[in-house]
């Protein structure tokens, strides 16, 4: 049998017959165990097969020996989504929103030069990717990132130097006669009941803007209706379809990536032992954690206004 199962594997390389399709616990042992099965007829496998042979039949069973042990250590090192949490920097997200800033900049280049239309979903996740890691701003000497939940799924864009109407809806506000451009807040989950008449402002990047007028100028999109599509583009994305968005995104960085893991690794990466408490507070409300209030003026940011 020893003899047998050596030559299959000199001339197959194949060690199914071997460790099976077990698991590689399984697998491991079996392997093993016929290493102590050749092992004492070692002469006469030298014999029937050459000493050559026996040698490369060793190396082939430390090779196949190695792979199980790596794959084994695999499997104890995947990580708990908290745990995942914990490894995953706010600087790996960035990351792959830079490589994707850079593919934005290229068709924006070949648009001009060719008038060429370029794909619709890629364009759509790149503005999202940058509305959740790169909607930042400086306030008093600190950088506030805004990064809400889902609300950018059903946003309206309202081109206006007046505030949008009091619909319920929200809005991506763009005035070019103050250059100050906000997301208009007014459908939440930390919307309540009491709180349904509440315009909540956050502040929204130039960057940002410039993204939104492009797609909006090369798709002609309709106001009247959200400005983010699905992808056969005859409605607005589900909730089901966004948080697909956002882990297709965000999946070389890790699996099941939603809105609420990047505002915890974003919220992971501050030191708050440094803020004030003046500060922390207009931390969360950019977050929009529903707990906090700056005041009520547009330059405060984050903030309800009646």
């Amino acid at each position: 049998m020893a003899i047998a199962l050596s030559k299959d594997i000199l001339t197959t390389s194949d060690f199914q017959k071997i460790v099976g399709t077990d698991s590689d616990a399984n697998q491991n042992i079996r392997l093993a165990a016929f290493r102590n099965l050749v092992d004492p007829f070692k002469d006469e496998l030298k014999d029937e097969i050459s000493a050559v042979s026996y040698e490369t039949l060793l190396k082939l069973l430390s090779r196949k020996g190695g792979h199980i042990r790596k794959s084994l250590k695999e499997v104890k090192e995947t990580k708990t989504p908290e745990q995942l949490l914990k490894t995953r920097s706010w600087k790996d997200l960035q990351n792959v929103v830079r490589e994707m800033n850079k593919q934005y900049n290229k068709i924006v280049n070949t648009f001009l030069k060719t008038n060429e239309i370029p794909d619709y979903v890629t364009l759509r996740n790149i503005l999202i990717a940058n509305l959740y890691m790169f909607n930042s701003h400086e306030h008093k000497g600190l950088t506030t990132h805004v990064i809400l939940r889902n609300e950018y799924r059903n946003a309206y864009v309202w081109i206006n130097d007046c505030m949008p109407p009091a619909d319920k809806n929200n809005y991506f506000w763009i005035n070019f006669e103050t250059n100050k451009h906000y997301i208009v807040v007014q459908k939440s989950k930390t919307q309540t009941s009491q709180s349904s008449s509440q315009k909540r402002l956050f502040t929204l990047s130039p960057n940002i803007v410039n993204m939104i007028i492009f797609i909006k100028q090369t798709f002609n999109e309709n106001v009247e209706k959200p400005f983010f599509k699905n992808n056969r583009r005859d409605s607005a994305p589900h909730n089901t379809e966004w948080i697909r968005i956002l882990q297709k995104i965000f999946e070389d960085v890790g699996q099941g990536i939603t809105c609420s893991t990047i505002r915890q690794i974003y919220q992971n990466e501050i030191d708050w032992s440094k803020l004030t408490q003046q500060q922390m507070n207009y931390v969360a409300n950019n977050l929009d954690t529903g707990t906090k209030n700056c005041g009520t003026h547009p330059d405060n940011q984050a903030l309800l206004v009646f």
